[in-house]
């Protein structure tokens, strides 16, 4: 028999909707972006919801539920696109630019839709990790350390991550204007890889720039994701990704009537 009580969750919502996912009553929903909000009607106390959380903010006691397994839908495959763009990359630095889909589109989303939908059901990196931590059970699971997903941490590392994208930016204008190409890839921001193999010649220099410092970005991200998917809950890297920071931030401004309007 389920529990009638139902989830409670936390003002420390990261919102990353990864509760509606789970959810087989659509009892949760992620509320203009900014906060998971329960419907106590609908919610009968599975939980699902819990456990799913990368932050760790929902509280409820557990009851066995049955069956509630959700058909699979196509957007429930994107976790392939992760694999492709690595490989496409390392392949090709070129491909590196196929990034820039993964870096606009939640941002249109949350500019124009006022909401989180991207984290909730297109994230093809969330589901990367929960695929390989949840799944594939190469993860241990714990809850991620309180810190993490704190506000000053992860704005403080939106604004480092920032920083470095526009350092990566003034890069590519430097070449732009006639400096010499670098032909590598910078790892977690300090580690130099030389990346000399791609046939380059055919586009322009600062071409081929942004795509050594997009993909060292791109992929010093998703070192650091399955890092935190080993140590942690699968997804817990959603508690202090960049992109989920931002587009939570733009949510909340719609919701403040202070802009994107």
């Amino acid at each position: 028999m389920l529990n009638k009580k139902p989830a409670e969750v936390s003002n420390e919502c990261v919102s990353c909707g990864n509760c509606e996912k789970y959810c087989p009553f659509e009892a949760i929903k992620v509320h203009n972006g900014i906060s998971a909000v329960v419907n106590a009607e609908k919610c009968v106390g599975c939980g699902k919801c819990a456990p799913a959380c990368p932050a760790n903010v929902i509280s409820i006691t557990p009851k066995a539920g049955g069956k509630t397994s959700a058909k699979k839908r196509w957007h429930d495959y994107l976790w392939i696109a992760t694999p492709i763009y690595f490989g496409l990359g390392f392949f090709n630095i070129l491909f590196a630019w196929l990034g820039m889909i993964f870096f606009i589109t939640p941002l249109l989303i949350a500019i124009f839709k006022g909401s989180k939908a991207y984290c909730v059901k297109y994230c093809d990196r969330g589901q990367l990790l929960e695929l390989l931590g949840g799944k594939m059970g190469i993860s241990l699971k714990n809850n991620p350390p309180r810190f993490l997903r704190s506000k000053w941490f992860r704005y403080g590392f939106l604004i480092f991550f920032l920083t470095m994208f526009s350092i990566m930016i003034y890069t590519t204008y430097l070449v732009f204007a006639g400096a010499e190409l670098k032909e590598a890839v910078t790892l977690m921001w300090t580690f130099s890889l030389p990346w000399n193999w791609s046939s380059i010649s055919f586009v322009p220099a600062w071409v081929a720039q942004f795509a050594f410092g997009f993909y060292g970005i791109m992929l010093t991200s998703m070192i650091l994701g399955i890092v935190t998917m080993l140590f942690c809950k699968p997804r817990s890297w959603c508690a202090y990704c960049p992109m989920g920071t931002m587009t939570q931030g733009i949510c909340q401004l719609k919701q403040k009537g202070l802009g994107f309007r």
